[in-house]
């Protein structure tokens, strides 16, 4: 079964910004410089967040190496975040 993570905004979901069972590079490294996946559940779902300069760090670093469509969703997120002032987003990841 695949495993999304989706940005969350008043538990309603903004769309997919990558996916945790395909996007291995992305998850990879967000489980060893973060442990996303302890504060997910055993099937991989559940509520988290990321630090905005955590994703900033993962674009410079594996930019050229993730897909177009991945990578805009992320920038997106990255922005999403400063408007709303946090320094993290939010995924719902199911």
């Amino acid at each position: 079964m695949s495993t999304g993570a989706h940005r969350v905004v008043k538990i309603e979901t903004a769309g997919e910004s990558f996916n945790l069972s395909h996007d291995e590079l992305i998850s990879d490294w967000l489980n060893e410089k973060t442990g996303f996946f302890q504060r997910l559940n055993s099937d991989g779902v559940g509520l988290t967040c990321i630090n905005v300069s955590d994703l900033k760090s993962l674009l410079k670093k594996f930019g050229k190496r993730i897909d177009k469509q991945t990578q805009k969703a992320i920038r997106e997120d990255i922005e999403f975040a400063k408007t709303i002032g946090q320094d993290y987003v939010q995924y719902y990841c199911y």
